[in-house]
């Protein structure tokens, strides 16, 4: 990347046509098993809720991504507001050439405007938060606390003494 030039950067949701796009599958060193194991996932998570994964791409190479889901997914979850409510599991930017380029931001802010919409997980309804853990003083595990906090999210639990819980409030 020449420095001064401005990048074009596209946010796509994750499908079938796009899939091997995942940036884990790009950039991380991974099993077929492992990789197949992640698309199944995403199918089941894809068949039930709908595009749980957004790609950032510059010039036509994905570079980025926020992988998210309704908390209610999860078996494990017993929150009155869990269906209600979106997790982010993880903000990825693998490329240090696109780290502070902006574009984690544009993920979360796409990924924000989009689920001020009604949804068909819904039945048309809204969300009314999303929720992550952040990392204090390190990037995970959905990213570093200080973008949370940069992003409009707020404090909820310090779960650890590295983890803290944030959330978004969703307005329409």
């Amino acid at each position: 990347m020449i420095k001064g030039f401005i990048m074009e950067i596209t946010i796509e949701d994750l499908s079938e046509t796009n899939f091997n796009d995942h940036p884990c599958f790009k950039y991380c060193k991974t099993t077929e098993r492992t990789i197949a194991i992640t698309k199944n996932w995403l199918r089941k998570i894809y068949s039930i809720f709908g595009p749980c994964v957004k790609v950032a791409y510059i010039d036509g190479e994905p570079v980025a991504m926020v992988q998210y889901a309704p908390m209610d997914i999860f078996p494990h979850v017993e929150n009155s507001d869990a269906h209600k409510t979106i997790v982010i599991h993880c903000i990825f930017v693998p490329d240090k050439r696109y780290e502070a380029k902006g574009i984690g931001r544009r993920l979360t802010e796409t990924l924000i405007q989009d689920l001020k919409k009604p949804h068909p997980y819904l039945d048309d309804g809204r969300f009314e938060k999303i929720v992550a853990v952040a990392g204090k003083g390190r990037h995970g595990p959905a990213g570093p606390v200080e973008f949370f906090y940069k992003m409009g999210f707020t404090s909820v639990k310090q779960l650890d003494q590295n983890d803290v819980l944030v959330e978004f409030r969703l307005k329409p």
